[in-house]
């Protein structure tokens, strides 16, 4: 209620349901088609909630970019290396990961950028684990 919002997917078809979501529940907010902050002008946000790629692989095709963060996470990379210019003091950050992405990577791109990853939460299903991290600002 009354929160200014700004929904970010590198998918068309993502932004497509954004803007149709945006408009049936007459809830206006911004929406870019964007690879991490790509296109945001600069602004600092309050919460950050980050649903990101994680699957090590090249991505090859547009809906790839849902799964794949890189051979080598480069998405991981370009988003630690952004982070900081997005946020304040009390900026809260949450990331979804699963057991099935290197999260030692992640953490290792984390620390490179002085962030630091804590796991508040951990939820079981079928198929996967799933956690929530909250990233925080560490220098």
């Amino acid at each position: 209620k009354k929160a200014i919002v700004t929904a970010t997917d590198i998918n068309p078809v993502a932004i497509e349901y954004l803007h149709l979501n945006s408009h049936a529940n007459n809830l206006p907010f911004q929406i870019f088609q964007a690879d991490v902050f790509g296109y945001i002008p600069p602004t600092t946000f309050d919460i950050i909630a980050i649903n990101p790629p994680y699957y090590k692989k090249k991505p090859a095709t547009r809906s790839d970019y849902a799964w794949y963060c890189g051979e080598n996470g480069e998405y991981f990379h370009k988003l630690f290396s952004q982070l900081s210019g997005y946020i304040h003091a009390e900026s809260v950050v949450l990331m979804v990961l699963c057991d099935g992405c290197d999260i030692a990577m992640i953490e290792n791109y984390a620390a490179q950028y002085q962030f630091a990853m804590q796991q508040l939460l951990t939820k079981h299903n079928l198929v996967e684990t799933n956690y929530i991290y909250r990233i925080t600002k560490t220098a």
